[in-house]
């Protein structure tokens, strides 16, 4: 499978590239997205489904505390949103590290990095959960993702 980026300026190579593709697999599947889209890895698609996670949870009354008195009480509330679903299951499909840490999707920082094995099987994980609760989660074909879970199929 080959990326190519296109522009007015390259087209014709790229129908050039396009034709010899053609002549020797005889089928191809192109599909195209706007070059600002970006790819869709793993941290990124975690946080699209956070935030969809969070209005279904805001819509169905869950509220974060803004404090919580000695006694256990809440003190004012607002809405659940996509920052406290990224907090919730991160340490409930990421895990912790040996310090009770929990893991990090980050790319850099001082947290332990979670492997692309251990963001694959967070990922996996919630949306098992997402599919017993019926929401529907956004799945790009060409994801991260997607790709390893094909792997895992094969």
């Amino acid at each position: 499978m080959r990326d190519y980026q296109l522009s007015k300026f390259n087209i014709q190579q790229f129908i050039e590239d396009i034709q010899t593709e053609i002549e020797e697999h005889k089928l191809l599947i192109l599909s195209a997205q706007p070059a600002g889209t970006g790819k869709w890895g793993m941290a990124k698609l975690w946080r699209s489904w956070m935030d969809t996670t969070a209005k279904f949870m805001a819509g169905n009354g869950v509220k974060m505390p803004l404090m919580i008195k000695p006694t256990g009480e809440w003190h004012g509330e607002r809405p659940f949103d996509g920052n406290d679903a990224h907090e919730l299951f991160t340490r409930q499909w990421l895990g912790v590290d040996e310090n009770g840490k929990r893991l990090s999707w980050a790319a850099s920082g001082d947290q332990r990095k979670a492997t692309k094995g251990e963001r694959y099987n967070a990922l996996r994980r919630h949306e098992e959960w997402a599919i017993n609760k019926g929401i529907v989660l956004f799945k790009p074909r060409d994801s991260e993702y997607e790709k390893l879970s094909q792997e895992q199929e094969a």
